[in-house]
């Protein structure tokens, strides 16, 4: 699952997700910056449950998977 930062949240913010999700998690997540937007991917379970409830106030979840559609 896709998740974008909250804005005015920036990288120090996306290293304590981090740190978390290897200490507590799979620690199998991604980081991309697209258009101004900072997103998080997980794709295990373990990984996306941590962000849905100890990140929920800094991270809002992108149901959408397929491929952006701007323009």
């Amino acid at each position: 699952m896709k998740y974008r930062l909250k804005k005015n949240l920036g990288y120090s913010t996306i290293h304590r997700i981090g740190d978390y999700l290897r200490a507590h998690g799979t620690g199998k997540h991604w980081v991309e910056k697209d258009r101004g937007d900072i997103f998080i991917h997980a794709s295990e379970e373990r990984d996306e449950a941590i962000l849905q409830n100890e990140f929920a106030d800094v991270l809002e979840a992108i149901h959408d998977t397929t491929a952006d559609k701007h323009g």
